[in-house]
């Protein structure tokens, strides 16, 4: 079962969002307690965001090592961008918090877009300082954390902008994507 099974349903992005928490929890019922006590401040959960970023990253390195086959390759981007929604609501984000879709002609993409998003996570997680054989643990400095963090969600559209994705096939795509991914958790795949 795979995506071109299904017809597209356009979401809102905020629906997106809301539907993404819901899969969430129906794939990884346990994780709804984390989600709901998630502390920046903590080793434990600075772990559970570094493992979003790589969730993130790997499924980037699947479009990427398939991409010329461009349905495949969406569809693995779409995957990295539900890892990158759940990071953000991992850390207490609603759509509305984001505030925005940048839009394309404000968009200058600068360097190759999948990279942008790598590194975006990389100086991001890079401010998680605490560390099992510290005794002392380091607060988050959030004036840092904050706009890195966002500039993320910008990095994903710029990649999308660049493969010539508009918002309505975003959402589109994320919604055949959503539907495999109900379908796997219904039949138990």
């Amino acid at each position: 079962m795979n995506i071109e099974n299904f017809d597209p349903i356009i979401y809102s992005f905020k629906e997106i969002f809301e539907k993404q928490k819901e899969i969430k929890f129906l794939y990884e019922p346990e994780s709804k307690d984390i989600f709901e006590n998630f502390d920046i401040d903590t080793f434990e959960d600075q772990e559970i965001f570094k493992k979003y970023c790589w969730r993130i990253t790997e499924e980037l390195m699947e479009a990427l090592e398939d991409i010329s086959n461009k349905k495949h390759f969406r569809e693995e981007i779409i995957d990295s961008f539900n890892f990158m929604i759940e990071l953000y609501l991992l850390c207490g984000y609603s759509y509305e918090l984001l505030g925005h879709i940048p839009t394309r002609n404000k968009i200058e993409v600068k360097g190759d877009p999948i990279a942008n998003i790598i590194y975006q996570l990389g100086i991001t997680a890079n401010l998680l300082k605490n560390r099992q054989w510290r005794q002392s643990q380091y607060l988050v400095d959030m004036h840092l954390f904050t706009p890195r963090f966002e500039k993320i969600w910008e990095c994903f559209f710029d990649l999308f902008y660049s493969i010539d994705l508009s918002n309505d096939e975003i959402r589109a795509l994320w919604s055949l994507k959503y539907q495999v991914n109900l379908f796997r958790i219904n039949s138990n795949y």
